[in-house]
């Protein structure tokens, strides 16, 4: 049997499988975020971050629903290959609470 051999590469048999993903997040919740949103229709809409960042010079808070490293840290399975791409998600407010930024996207770091 063959093997594809891919570092840090798209995992095209499950995308998802070095994302570590924040209680009840799924892409599809995130992709109903919009520039409009409070930050409680945020946490609302897709649920708890695995992540609050806060930026005490700036008031910014950034809201980090997905992570890197599943496969190293929380999987059961044995791969050859313990990193591949994974899935980002995060949204970024401003001092005020208004979204400035809503990041996610492929990361190959």
């Amino acid at each position: 049997m063959g093997r594809i051999s891919l570092i840090e590469g798209y995992n095209i048999f499950e995308p998802y499988i070095d994302t570590e993903f924040g209680e009840n997040y799924t892409p599809e919740k995130f992709e109903l975020i919009n520039k409009e949103f409070t930050e409680e229709e945020v946490l609302k809409t897709v649920g708890k971050p695995l992540f609050i960042h806060r930026d005490t010079l700036t008031g910014e808070i950034e809201l980090t629903y997905t992570n890197d490293g599943f496969l190293r840290r929380k999987s059961n399975r044995n791969y050859d290959i313990e990193d591949f791409a994974w899935y980002r998600s995060s949204v970024h407010f401003d001092s005020i609470g208004k979204i400035i930024r809503i990041d996610k996207g492929w990361s190959y770091d």
